[in-house]
């Protein structure tokens, strides 16, 4: 029951721990801070007065700016989570404080609580959603905020509709110390937190950390060059001014209407308490079961649903001003606003590059922000206090920003393709940082697609590649058709890129229409065209002239040629591909060889082989290869198997190609290619390892032992898209840290061997080894972790400071399996070598090695690694005596390996020159080692 509630989350189980004391912490900042809003509103409605509301929203907003920029300062200096445990605290005290006082009669106390209330909030939500984000990877922040959230949202729905009730009992005053008890808990919460994952709630901050918030002015000198060249972030501009105007209009005339039904302070906070715990639960219901309701609309119309319902909810309060304009106000773009206006908008933010959005949004949620909600409250002040303006008729006032706020989608619909478009054509238009269904939604407007589509039909060389790569998301089968189009138009090297984008659905159809662009004297588009129709049969070119291509000057063009021919005269151009491949003109053997790979002939296999077989046929053995392997030969990997490794980039390419992945040594051998200098050829081998029917993710996870970095790298980009069994991981951790501990001791019995020079180099070359294995063991375990805090434990344990090292240390003992970190804490805390493997031999298995250094070198020599063995010979230049009775090295001889077979050869050299030296054994004194 449990995994199949995890499953439904989304939710993992290494996780479910840190969620919950999470969403225990929101739910105490929303409950408590409901309660508080509740009270601290109806006292200052009912005892101070709603005529100064926007007096006191206008000081807020400036408090507001102070306060952040005070924060953003401390949170620099230290841990977010610390400064909330200490926030928990400040509130609850001065709530108390401010009830202790009420008794005297001061009146300021009220706005000040509704003013406090506001920021209390505002500094809790920031600092609990940055430490969120340091919890959580942005991948976990898609699957868990919809979680908390919902966590959060319970606490306001429990919170408000327990206010009335706790009113009753505790008194209406008293309410202020059960704020209190519920601020103390939200520290002890985070103390808990901090106690059970220090590293993550409480981690070291430097004044590197803290960055200078900029001013106002500064941000708008940042934006203002964007706002000047781009209409989309004008209306932006708009569509977050706007509502912020409006908004404290709307909230004022809610108070004043509450105010006018309800008399007194127990009738109006048992309505707050029922309104706004109804008003969550029923957004709840819509965020857990709806989801983006806008989808179907497409993301202009989206936002004119918001600006809509104000007008609707404005004309009431115009109208009607009453209790039930207000609760319909208040619950209807609550709800809108959430469910449809907050993710319309960020997709529409989300349109633009990191880059921009890095200084739009900053800009958009504070000095925008503040200047609206500064002006909105300014225009209340200057109705009531100059016209004597009924609330009712601030809808009047309100009326021109609403109506700028409703041109707004009309204007992004009108130039939405445009602004699309010119946004395509800029690259500015951020999609890969954008889901499947955003990306649906924004291309939803009825002219977008074909205004695209217009776009790519007019594109030439580059542009039109992208635009194409765009369209295929949406529609195959029409680019297709749009492809046939643009093809005559385009250069050469665009019509081979489109050909090939072409779906296999059409080609199989319609391959006809490609004839068209055939031109004997363009070879490569002829050559992509000719090997697709040589896939559909002689049928397609029935009513072309072939000579021009059977004749023509390249090569490869006549061996296309001869094959879509020989399906219907087979007799006639076998003889002719037979000839070609009998030729001694290397041309006229690559016509052939190309021509009999595409025949299908097996019989042409033999040939084949035969001209492999031959020397100085570089230029061809790509051909070979391909050939043979379209016509499927038997054994092909015991024929490629050397082309693996050949000097030239392209055999290489046409032997990995041809290969076929079926056992370990060949998949050991594409694994070796991830080695290969040629970027082209280490992408090759990632995707031919991914896509292949044989899989051994164990030999792939062991193949982090190879000495290639780059080898390791690409590695564990594979492992990454791989379903590795946590079985074959942990295996793969325990054999890693036998190497390591080998390496270790292996190292420390060298130490015992007289100074060199020689013998120095091999021992840091076996700390670097335990160094490798160890963070091999971590970035696979980081692979597997969902949370992401392995990965982080990694960064820091290879660090040099000391402080970051052990955090990390400390961050692992969290979060790993308990016997696999007792096994590694030796080789990571511990001071000395010596230490270290006295510590393993509690936990690990620790070879023993002989004190004159033998089975070192002989381990060293027998290793798959030819560092390693590279390494072992070293030594026998100090101590040559390691060579009596060690037959390993003569069976180096054989090796494959240039760097290695070099050293052996100079090594039993030097020792039979030394052998064979009467006054170098009278000078040695028969001492090996010449001592």
């Amino acid at each position: 029951m449990r995994k199949k509630l995890l499953s439904f989350l989304k939710l993992y189980e290494n996780e479910v721990s840190l969620l919950l004391w999470t969403a225990a912490l929101l739910f105490i900042i929303r409950s408590s801070g409901i309660i508080l809003n509740n009270y601290a509103e109806t006292t200052f409605l009912k005892r101070y007065g709603v005529e100064y509301l926007p007096i006191v929203n206008m000081l807020n907003a400036v408090v507001t700016f102070f306060v952040t920029g005070f924060l953003s300062a401390f949170m620099g200096r230290m841990p977010g989570a610390k400064i909330l445990s200490f926030l928990f605290i400040f509130s609850g005290i001065v709530t108390v404080l401010i009830r202790l006082l009420i008794p005297f009669g001061f009146d300021l106390l009220y706005p000040l609580l509704f003013m406090l209330k506001s920021q209390f909030e505002l500094l809790q939500a920031l600092l609990f959603w940055n430490m969120c984000n340091d919890l959580f990877n942005t991948r976990q922040s898609k699957r868990l905020f919809p979680l908390l959230t919902a966590g959060g949202v319970i606490g306001l729905i429990l919170g408000s509709v327990g206010t009335p009730y706790f009113a009753k009992l505790f008194s209406l005053d008293n309410l202020l110390y059960l704020y209190l008890c519920t601020s103390l808990a939200g520290a002890v919460i985070v103390q808990a937190m901090g106690r059970s994952y220090p590293t993550l709630i409480f981690p070291e901050k430097t004044a590197k950390e803290g960055k200078e918030k900029p001013s106002m002015i500064q941000e708008f000198k940042d934006v203002l060059p964007l706002i000047k060249d781009s209409v989309l972030i004008k209306i932006v501009l708009v569509l977050t001014f706007m509502p912020n105007v409006v908004i404290p209009i709307m909230n004022y005339q809610f108070n004043y209407a509450i105010n006018d039904q309800y008399a007194s302070e127990a009738a109006m906070i048992q309505f707050f308490g029922f309104f706004r715990g109804g008003l969550y639960t029923i957004s709840l219901f819509i965020l857990l079961f709806v989801g983006r309701i806008y989808g179907r609309w497409g993301l202009p119309v989206a936002l004119m649903f918001h600006p809509f319902n104000y007008m609707i909810a404005f004309f009431a309060f115009l109208f009607r001003f009453d209790m039930f304009s207000a609760m319909y106000a208040r619950m209807s773009t609550n709800i809108i606003r959430t469910t449809i206006n907050m993710p319309a908008n960020s997709i529409l933010i989300g349109l633009f590059p990191e880059s921009y959005r890095n200084m739009i949004r900053p800009f958009l949620r504070g000095t925008v922000v503040r200047m609206a909600l500064f002006v909105g409250s300014s225009l209340i002040l200057i109705s009531d206090n100059y016209f004597h303006f009924h609330p009712r008729y601030l809808t009047l006032v309100a009326l021109p920003f609403m109506l700028a706020w409703l041109c707004a989608p009309f204007v992004l619909k009108s130039k939405y393709a445009k602004i699309l478009r010119d946004m395509i054509s800029n690259n500015l238009l951020d999609i890969k940082s954008l889901e499947q269904k955003e990306l649906a939604q924004i291309f939803k407007e009825g002219n977008i697609l074909s205004d695209l589509e217009q776009s790519f039909l007019s594109a030439k060389g580059k542009d039109v590649i992208w635009y194409a790569t765009l369209l295929k998301n949406f529609s195959a089968q029409e680019l297709d058709k749009n492809i046939f189009k643009t093809l005559p138009h385009q250069d050469d090297k665009t019509k081979i890129a489109l050909i090939k984008m072409l779906s296999q659905e059409t080609l199989k159809t319609e391959s006809n229409k490609l004839l068209p662009i055939l031109d004997p004297k363009k070879s490569e588009v002829t050559i992509a065209i000719l090997k697709i129709i040589c896939r559909q049969g002689f049928e397609t070119i029935k009513d072309v002239d072939m000579t021009p291509y059977i004749n023509n000057s390249h090569a490869v063009v006549r061996g296309f040629a001869a094959a879509c021919l020989y399906s219907q005269n087979p007799d006639q151009y076998g003889r002719m591909i037979d000839n070609w491949l009998k030729s001694e003109e290397i041309d006229k053997r690559q016509s052939g060889i190309v021509g009999a790979g595409l025949s299908g002939n097996r019989e042409f296999i033999n040939d084949l082989l035969k001209i492999l077989a031959e020397h100085d046929i570089d230029p061809i053995i790509p051909d070979i290869i391909r050939a043979l392997s379209r016509l499927k030969a038997r054994e092909l990997n015991a024929v490629i198997f050397s082309y693996l490794s050949y000097d030239r980039e392209d055999v290489r390419s046409a032997a990995l190609d041809a290969l076929d992945i079926n056992d370990d040594f060949s998949l050991k051998k594409a694994i070796l290619l991830l080695g290969d200098p040629s970027d082209a050829i280490h992408e090759f081998a990632k995707i031919k390892i991914k896509d292949s029917e044989y899989q051994n993710n164990k030999l792939v996870v062991e193949s982090l032992g190879l000495p290639s970095s780059r080898i390791r790298r690409g590695l564990f980009e594979l492992l990454e898209t791989l379903d590795i069994r946590k079985f074959d991981v942990l295996m793969f951790a325990k054999n890693s840290l036998e190497r390591s501990y080998a390496y270790l001791a292996m190292g420390e019995n060298l130490a015992n061997l007289p100074p060199g020079k020689f013998k120095d180099m091999v021992i840091e070359h076996t700390h670097q080894k335990k160094e490798l294995g160890l963070e091999n063991i971590i970035r696979v375990l980081a692979i597997h972790d969902q949370t992401g805090r392995i990965k982080t434990a990694w960064r820091g344990i290879f660090s040099p400071d000391t402080r970051q090292r052990a955090n990390a240390i400390e961050l692992l003992s969290d979060i790993m399996d308990r016997k696999l970190l007792n096994a590694m804490l030796p080789l990571l805390e511990s001071p000395t070598p010596t230490v270290a493997l006295a510590d393993g031999k509690k936990v690990a298995k620790i070879p023993k090695f002989d004190p004159a250094g033998k089975d070192v070198f002989s381990k060293l020599l027998s290793s798959e690694d030819w560092v390693d063995i590279l390494m072992g010979l070293s030594l026998t230049h100090e101590e040559p005596g390691l060579l009596e009775g060690n037959d390993l090295v003569n069976e180096l001889e054989n090796s494959l390996n240039k760097n290695i077979l070099k050293e052996v050869e100079m090594i039993l050299k030097k020792n039979q020159t030394a052998s064979t030296d009467p006054q170098s054994k009278s000078i040695n004194g028969g001492m090996p080692n010449g001592l």
